[in-house]
């Protein structure tokens, strides 16, 4: 976007952009309306999977990659499982930064074909879900650490190093969540230290 832009119009085409890809799947999408006064929400995610999806969601990475090696699970539904939980999870409070269901599936299949034809799994994290903090670069999307001013700006060029180590070990990475806000002040001040 150009420099010039306003940041409420940048901040627009930021949501915009998450909207579009979350309109993707209104499966997904959260069906019920939220009690007024309701303050744990924390049940709300879950609600509405399957109970397929439920098991899925509350395995740790372990059991998840043993239960896919085994075959009980495929990558792509335990990958579906997670962004759906993900989009309830947005839908309620604004927790995703980038969307990145889409290349997810693609590696997700790709994941569960090589397991078919080898017979092997490619690492230790085999087709396990792993979302990623904003400020942690992933290749094509933005690292904006949640600043409207560096959104679209920041757009990496490459994988960070713990995210190509996630990769090769099988991991399939789905989402971009928010940053806590003092990682905000600490980035900037590290930013400005670097600039003097």
């Amino acid at each position: 976007m150009a420099p010039d832009i306003p940041l409420q119009e940048v901040s627009r085409a930021k949501k915009a952009e998450r909207e579009e890809r979350l309109a993707r799947r209104p499966e997904w999408r959260l069906r019920t309306k939220v009690p007024p006064g309701l303050t744990d929400i924390s049940a709300l995610p879950t609600s509405q999977l399957t109970p397929r999806e439920y098991d899925i969601v509350h395995l740790d990475a372990t059991a998840l990659a043993e239960a896919i090696r085994a075959r009980r699970y495929t990558a792509v539904e335990v990958l579906e499982a997670f962004c759906h939980v993900a989009t309830i999870a947005q839908d309620l409070t604004n927790c995703l930064t980038e969307v990145l269901f889409e290349e997810g599936l693609r590696r997700a299949r790709e994941l569960d074909r090589h397991l078919a034809e080898t017979g092997q799994v490619v690492g230790s994290m085999h087709g396990v879900p792993v979302s990623i903090k904003d400020h942690i670069m992933v290749k094509g999307h933005d690292t904006a650490t949640g600043y409207a001013a560096w959104a679209f700006r920041t757009v990496a060029s490459k994988d960070a190093v713990v995210v190509d180590v996630l990769r090769k070990a099988g991991a399939v990475i789905y989402v971009k969540t928010a940053n806590p806000q003092t990682l905000l002040v600490r980035r900037a001040a590290a930013q400005a230290l670097e600039t003097d």
